[in-house]
């Protein structure tokens, strides 16, 4: 081992920071994961002689700090459902985590509370359709909501097979001449068909009243209406709604209308609408882990993603400008449009470039060439932060709740007594 007998030093690789401990400092805590020999020898790499240990690197200095003291401290970035979750996997006593949070972090993490209205039957229904782990009923709610939005975004993928939608190409021709070939509109029919797509329609409608009625209980339950109804996931669910119930009206207005009045138009808006209705799916995010992980990891990455697409448009209009003035010189070039110089200005920075769409001239292949590399270094400084708060919200998601006590309060602060 890569260790020094005189000092009896172990060397403890944690994603690329060397940690050097006193193997008898380890030793001490024999019941821990790093205190046992035996499972600390599970961590050994032979070639490098060193522990290798893949853990949250901030938790992991506290934790190697209470090994040297015997003293637990908050890390100095402190997150403390991630330390927790540390403290947890590397086995520190459970007795010493709880007066941990007791009295160092006066129970932040041991006494998570819930905020829920006054009123009772409100409280009832605000539990319900937020909170699945109160009861076996609420279970029970969540996962019939589960069921109707998977039925809910179920019918918009079976709207599009062929034997259930009208599966016509429409010809539009501007004058009355039948014989002409030519189309000045060709136009794909996204309306259900009129004898199959009766029960496609009966499931549309079961599906968006019962969700517009989920979403006014939450909202009319809810003990800060304002902050529900601004929240990113239920405007994406006040949008479904809107988009749902204008392709109600329309389906109606178009069956009424019988074709006769402009049919086109209502073709057209059917295109546009099916677009809008594929946003549904947002609502599996609610109900399914790891789509959940996912949602509120973009929501709250949302600015160092952004910072990606101005690094991408600091390119186009830097690089991107030189490379066409050069390829715009140069005889048979192939890259002169706007939308030919996005294209490859964005796969040069984020990829290694594109193969079959490559500039001619020698210059612009170094400059591409060198954009790859630059937009490597470029993109990954926001990267890590994203990988950062994934990582919270991941282990938030899968966080024991063995030490955590739920209480329900009341907007201002009392606890719920019954």
């Amino acid at each position: 081992m890569s260790t020094s007998y005189s000092s009896n030093l172990i060397e403890i690789n944690c994603l690329g920071t060397i940690f050097l401990i006193r193997e008898t400092s380890l030793n001490r805590f024999p019941n821990t994961l790093l205190g046992d020999p035996k499972r600390r020898i599970t961590f050994y790499n032979k070639i490098k002689q060193q522990y290798i240990i893949d853990r949250h690197i901030i938790s992991f200095e506290a934790i190697i700090n209470y090994y040297e003291t015997g003293k637990l401290n908050a890390p100095t970035i402190y997150e403390p459902i991630i330390f927790f979750e540390e403290l947890k996997y590397f086995q520190i006593d459970k007795q010493l985590i709880q007066d941990f949070y007791k009295t160092e972090i006066d129970e932040e993490l041991l006494n998570y509370h819930r905020i829920v209205p006054f009123n009772k039957i409100q409280r009832l229904i605000w539990i319900s359709l937020e909170y699945n782990d109160y009861s076996f009923l609420t279970q029970l709610i969540q996962f019939i909501c589960l069921i109707i939005s998977l039925l809910y975004c179920f019918n918009i993928s079976i709207e599009l097979l062929p034997q259930l939608s009208r599966n016509k190409i429409i010809c539009y021709k501007l004058f009355s001449n039948q014989n002409s070939p030519h189309c000045d509109n060709i136009f794909f029919d996204f309306r259900p068909s009129k004898i199959v797509g009766q029960w496609i329609y009966k499931i549309e409608q079961i599906c968006t009243i019962f969700i517009t009625f989920e979403y006014l209980l939450r909202l009319l339950s809810s003990p800060y209406k304002w902050l529900t109804f601004v929240l990113l996931i239920n405007i994406f669910d006040l949008f479904i709604l809107i988009s749902g119930w204008f392709y109600l009206i329309l389906y109606e207005i178009n069956d009424f209308n019988n074709d006769k009045r402009d049919p086109f138009f209502y073709i057209k808006l059917f295109q546009y609408l099916i677009l809008l209705r594929l946003f549904r799916f947002v609502r599996l995010c609610r109900y399914i882990k790891s789509l959940r992980i996912l949602f509120y990891g973009i929501e709250k990455a949302f600015k160092y993603i952004m910072s990606i697409g101005l690094i991408i448009l600091f390119f186009v209009f830097t690089f991107g400008v030189i490379i066409q003035i050069i390829e715009k010189n140069w005889d048979q070039a192939s890259i002169t449009r706007l939308e030919d110089l996005f294209n490859i200005v964005t796969i040069s920075t984020i990829t290694v470039g594109d193969a079959k769409r490559v500039p001619l001239s020698p210059t612009g292949k170094i400059l591409c060439s060198f954009l790859a590399g630059i937009g490597l270094i470029g993109i990954s400084l926001p990267l890590t932060s994203i990988y950062r708060i994934f990582q919270s919200i991941y282990r938030i998601e899968n966080m024991d709740k063995q030490f955590i006590r739920t209480k329900y309060v009341y907007p201002n602060g009392k606890l719920v007594t019954n």
